[in-house]
Parts: C-alpha cells; structure tokens; sequence
C-alpha cells in the first residue's frame, strides 16, 4: 500500500486489488480519516476490497506444515480455510511454525482448528496417505 499527502491534506493511497485476475491498481483518497473516493477499481469487488483494505485488511496465508513419520519428514502445505486479519499474520505463523503432525491427513482436513482464536481452521492443501507418501 502506497500512500502520499496532497496540499489540501487529502491523503492518496494506492492499492492493489488481488480479487481477480485483473489485478487493479485502485486509488483511495482519504480526508481526516474518512473515506472520500476510491477509483481505478475494474469491477464492484475492487471497490469492496479498497474499503476492506483500509479499514480492516485480511489475508489468506499458506505455509508448510512439518509431518514426521520415525525417521521421515515431510512438509505439508497448508492455508487458512478464510481470510484473517492481517495484523495476526505474524502470531499465526509463529503457531504453524511450531506445530508438527504425526499422523496422515487427508486435503481438506483441519490441521489447527481456531488459529489464534481467529475463527479460522489451518487445513491441510494436500494429502498424505498411510503408506505416508505425499500424493
């Protein structure tokens, strides 16, 4: 997010939508903290992003789960079922780092349930099944 002050204290923030493929440059301008006008978005969903984006932002995170089997390891992918807020990203990845499975899971499965009381599962992006291959 790109931001400058203009002379008549309007604030320009510029932003890139990411909810298709279009991938937007979306100009916000703001006043005293309220919103003024946003343009540049290609579609409606540009809009509700570049007001999302302003006042309360959300990511989808992926990361990698480590799935021990003895003497094996493997790296599980893994994502939040939803978007969470993006000031708890870096407490989010701070729990997926230390979490480790011993078991096989099946794509779809909840690897962390509730991640920091988000409300959001972590699951599992890819199966490893019980001869313990990723497939």
């Amino acid at each position: 997010m790109n931001s400058k002050k203009n002379d008549t204290d309007l604030k320009e923030i510029k932003v890139c939508c990411t909810t298709c493929p279009k991938e937007c440059v979306v100009t916000i301008l703001v006043q005293d903290d309220t919103l003024v006008k946003i343009t540049g978005e290609g579609c409606k969903r540009g809009k509700k992003f570049a007001q999302k984006e302003l006042t309360d932002p959300e990511r989808t995170l992926t990361s990698t789960v480590v799935v021990r089997n003895g003497e094996t390891t493997y790296l599980l992918p893994v994502k939040t079922a939803a978007p969470i807020a993006k000031k708890d990203l870096a407490a989010v990845m701070t729990l997926i780092r230390k979490t480790t499975l011993t078991q096989p899971c099946d794509r779809g499965d909840v690897v962390i349930p509730n991640i920091c009381n988000s409300g959001v599962d972590v699951i599992a992006c890819r199966s490893i099944k019980g001869d313990w291959h990723a497939c």
